[in-house]
């Protein structure tokens, strides 16, 4: 499986800015981000996308703790954010992933850098 989550950060391969982790998820700075503030929560099983996603309370109490945490610090500091996920052919990592984003936008969506 080329998993960019499951084979580099999950695993530790490459070091990432956790700012929240449980057993089941992880919430971090993205490693090249889009936005000026810019966060990836990532269950730390496989799962494809939302669409492939199973029915476990716990990993729903998880992630959704996730998600709160890491809105609740942008909100504080930031005053509010935006929460994404891309499913199918939008994704270009075949993982579940969640972004947390704010402020301008530095990549357009081809991961080129956008010049101002």
């Amino acid at each position: 499986m080329d998993d960019f989550y499951c084979k580099e950060v999950i695993t530790g391969n490459l070091k990432v800015e956790i700012i929240f982790e449980t057993s089941l998820v992880m919430a971090f700075h993205h490693t090249k981000p889009y936005f000026e503030n810019h966060v990836v929560i990532i269950p730390k099983a496989h799962i494809d996308s939302l669409s492939s996603y199973p029915n476990s309370p716990e990993l729903n109490h998880d992630l959704m703790g996730a998600i709160k945490a890491v809105t609740t610090m942008f909100e504080e500091k930031f005053g509010g954010c935006r929460i994404s996920s891309n499913i199918g052919n939008y994704q270009s990592t075949k993982h579940l992933h969640f972004y947390v984003h704010q402020g301008r936008r530095l990549r357009a969506e081809n991961g080129e850098p956008i010049v101002k």
